[in-house]
């Protein structure tokens, strides 16, 4: 009866969607692509932009085949819409307007429209695992690439553990950033998850990213991680369970603190590469920032500004950054105090509507939505001490999140008998 009363929308979908939703797993899968830059005319792009693209053409070809033309309709439209405003302001605030639109379009116009794609793609537990085994093969691919450089690195006796070991991106940071929403996701699975394969896959999965993430030697995702552990203490019923984690948790903080290069990073450096000289090397960068913001504090210093903004606020023996280690200083810098307030709210209405529904939920929109709030967590911890948004691929993967709240949280409204008592 459940069936009749909620069809299945995706038994009368038309190929063009099918393809479109095959195209954002591809897209989540190869979210690294974006460091392949090229010029279209004298437009820059990357490799990840024209997937984006793709992806987003055949979902609105899909649509209008089916006669659809109003874009779904979700409860963060306005604060998506005056963050957007916010960009738009942004934009015309820089000298560098056109550096400043090409950071508009690939930190938010192309990230939100493939938010609203995301939902409106993902309805049924099959539409989920077809999402998440893009993003799961390409987080794995790309955790292997980088346990090989440090392989390499070893071979050659040539690990800076100042930089360490990574394959693909400028930074051992960048590789941590874009590696913990796919543990929070994989986490999430592999406790709240079906039994079965898809669990088995979920702990490979997880055990791949975990062992790739502790050897970027961040100490930003150490502190998101002890967070986590936190929350699924926290969220766990079972006190076998929680006492298992805690367990875990004490044993792998043990083993990892044995490999020198990981308590050198945490305890043995010395001069500012200390975690306390890295903490007051932040404080600074921080403190520049605020005075920053005192002279611009309503509209801010536009997108793509702040490293040449900042060169007169910038303390003794501090270097000038491209951002202000501080995700929420960021937005306050460049997208002013509507962009800052918009995306705060946007990110608390995240959380506490993932929340609710995962209170009462089941099965797979459980999984999702606990490795939602995890991703999300991460986020706000590590984005204390760095930037985890301004990069094509941490954009897309905090809209993605996004994405799988929503959905999960329609999936459950729409579906009650599979997912929750709770409809957000």
């Amino acid at each position: 009866m459940a069936k009749e009363n909620n069809p299945d929308p995706t038994e009368t979908e038309t190929a063009l969607l099918r393809a479109s939703r095959f195209g954002l797993s591809a897209t989540l899968a190869l979210l690294p692509a974006y460091v392949l830059r090229f010029q279209i005319g004298p437009v820059p792009s990357t490799a990840l932009e024209v997937l984006v693209a793709i992806t987003i053409v055949l979902y609105v070809a899909g649509q209008w085949q089916e006669g659809k033309r109003r874009p779904i309709r979700t409860p963060l439209d306005i604060p998506i819409l005056l963050l957007l405003l916010a960009g738009a302001i942004a934009v015309v605030i820089p000298a560098d307007r056109l550096g400043a639109a090409g950071h508009y379009r690939a930190y938010f116009i192309e990230p939100i429209l493939l938010f609203y794609v995301a939902i409106d793609l993902m309805h049924t537990p099959r539409d989920f695992r077809t999402v998440l085994i893009g993003f799961g093969l390409g987080s794995t691919a790309f955790a292997l690439l980088n346990l090989g450089a440090w392989a390499v690195a070893l071979a050659q006796n040539d690990v800076n553990i100042r930089a360490a070991p990574e394959a693909i991106y400028t930074s051992p940071n960048s590789v941590a950033l874009y590696l913990e929403p796919a543990v929070g996701l994989a986490l999430g699975l592999v406790l709240f998850g079906p039994d079965g394969i898809a669990r088995k896959l979920a702990l490979a999965w997880l055990a791949v990213l975990t062992v790739a993430s502790i050897l970027t030697l961040s100490r930003g995702l150490y502190a998101a991680f002890g967070f986590v552990i936190l929350f699924a203490v926290i969220t766990l019923t079972s006190l076998r369970v929680r006492l298992a984690i805690i367990g875990a948790a004490v044993v792998a903080t043990f083993g990892a603190l044995q490999v020198p290069y990981i308590s050198v990073r945490v305890f043995g450096q010395h001069g500012p590469e200390t975690t306390l000289g890295s903490l007051q090397q932040r404080l600074s960068i921080w403190t520049s920032s605020l005075h920053l913001i005192r002279d611009h504090p309503i509209f801010g210093i536009g997108l793509r500004a702040y490293q040449k903004a900042i060169v007169p606020y910038v303390l003794p023996g501090e270097i000038p950054e491209l951002y202000p280690h501080n995700v929420w200083l960021a937005f306050w810098v460049q997208l002013g105090l509507l962009g800052l307030l918009s995306f705060i709210y946007i990110w608390v209405s995240l959380v506490i509507r993932g929340w609710s529904a995962f209170v009462g939920a089941t099965g797979l929109t459980k999984a999702i939505l606990w490795g939602v709030l995890a991703g999300l967590t991460m986020f706000a911890v590590h984005g204390m001490v760095d930037t985890p948004y301004y990069k094509n691929d941490l954009a897309i993967e905090f809209w993605m999140l996004a994405a799988l709240d929503v959905a999960a949280i329609n999936a459950i409204a729409t579906r009650p008998g599979e997912g929750t008592r709770v409809h957000a």
